[in-house]
């Protein structure tokens, strides 16, 4: 009896709640990537950005003494466009974020695909947010100057960890033996009411 007692002590009990909250908060991180590819795709369809958003942009910069002329901000805009890094990043965090979103809906539903699903889309916008922003960190060099060039590369720096981020949050329920049991459990329960239909 008592050794009965010891093993349901430390026995591993499945675990729902957990891959529902990583799904949740997998949901809402692809949604903000949504946001910035987005953005991306926008300013990759414009020769040249408008003088509202230049203002934006350079307000914070000028503020704090930063020299950067309007000109500058086109140019650099423009050869970040003709080396597609717009379009590169763009298109990558637009796959990671609706690889995460179908990924989060499925993950909720307790199906370990989704898991999959959404750690290929990150890996996806990893890769493509390192070489877009490779071609924005070297526009940044040829044309910026002060706090604004300094932000293109910290962007950077930002969108890796997100998408590292959204990677790690798909991958914890594959490695999480309670979430691993739960996967097997309820696909297990559904696949004998199946049968029995």
């Amino acid at each position: 009896m008592e050794t009965s007692e010891h093993d349901n002590t430390f026995a591993i009990r499945p675990d729902r709640k957990g891959p529902r909250r990583v799904a949740v908060m997998l949901v809402l991180c692809c949604a903000v990537l949504g946001l910035v590819a987005k953005a991306d795709i926008d300013l990759a369809n414009q020769d040249e950005v408008s003088q509202d958003y230049i203002d934006k942009i350079l307000e914070t910069p000028r503020q704090q003494g930063d020299e950067v002329s309007n000109e500058q901000y086109q140019s650099y805009h423009k050869e970040v466009n003709e080396n597609n890094g717009y379009l590169i990043r763009g298109v990558s965090l637009a796959i990671g974020s609706a690889a995460g979103l179908v990924g989060g809906v499925l993950l909720f539903r307790m199906k370990p695909i989704g898991s999959k699903i959404a750690l290929c889309g990150a890996l996806i916008s990893f890769g493509g947010g390192i070489v877009g922003n490779m071609v924005f960190y070297r526009a940044a060099n040829n044309h910026l100057d002060g706090t604004i060039q300094n932000n293109a590369e910290y962007f950077g720096y930002a969108c890796g960890v997100c998408t590292f981020f959204v990677a790690a949050l798909a991958l914890l329920p594959l490695i999480n033996a309670r979430a691993r049991l739960a996967f097997a459990l309820t696909n297990k329960v559904e696949l004998v009411q199946d049968e029995s239909e």
